[in-house]
């Protein structure tokens, strides 16, 4: 037994560093992360607020600030926007967004009740983000739990992506992701309406 321990010890540590990925993931420099609070507690479960997301829902407007709307995606297949396993979700919408210098993008999770979105959120802040839809790379993240929802926001500059990148000639993020996390309001509606 004392012979194959130090034989275990580099295949358990390549699997382990196979499993976490998180080299591989783009993430954004900074993400910040808010589990649910109590202002959600109508739409704390799926059952009680069963109607599924629509793109027109979420994304009602041709653009959220400056950033124009490019794309929209609605899927059933949750772990596609992570490249990762995403337990109790339903669908996820996305939205990629365009704007001077900025590239961005928005993600709404349909989780099953507020636990699963809270256990999501801190998973978005450990192990997992959101994979590009477009040129996204570093830059700064919103994430946060509504309720059985989840809503990302991703904003980075497009030289971001190029290595040599001056940091003094890129965009300031703060209003783009402000701009982008508007898409979260459709979730204000769903509580009145119940």
């Amino acid at each position: 037994m004392m012979r194959a321990a130090p034989m275990l010890a580099p295949v358990l540590a390549m699997a382990l560093a196979g499993c976490s990925g998180a080299e591989d993931v783009a993430r954004p420099g900074t993400v910040r992360a808010e589990i649910s609070s109590a202002i959600y507690a109508p739409i704390a479960q799926q059952r009680v607020d069963a109607a599924p997301l629509t793109e027109q829902e979420v994304f009602p407007a041709p653009a959220l600030g400056v950033m124009k709307k490019e794309s929209v995606t609605l899927t059933a297949d949750c772990g596609a926007a992570v490249a990762a396993d995403v337990d109790g979700c339903t669908q996820v919408v996305r939205g990629l967004f365009r704007g001077p210098e900025l590239v961005g993008q928005v993600a709404v999770f349909n989780l099953g009740d507020v636990a699963q979105a809270d256990a999501l959120v801190h998973r978005f802040r450990e192990e997992l983000f959101l994979t590009p839809l477009g040129s996204e790379r570093a830059g700064t993240a919103m994430v946060r739990a509504m309720g059985h929802f989840v809503s990302v926001s991703w904003v980075s500059a497009e030289g971001d992506a190029q290595p040599d990148a001056q940091p003094d000639v890129r965009p300031d993020l703060a209003e783009p992701l402000a701009a982008l996390d508007l898409a979260s309001r459709f979730v204000q509606a769903r509580i009145l309406a119940l």
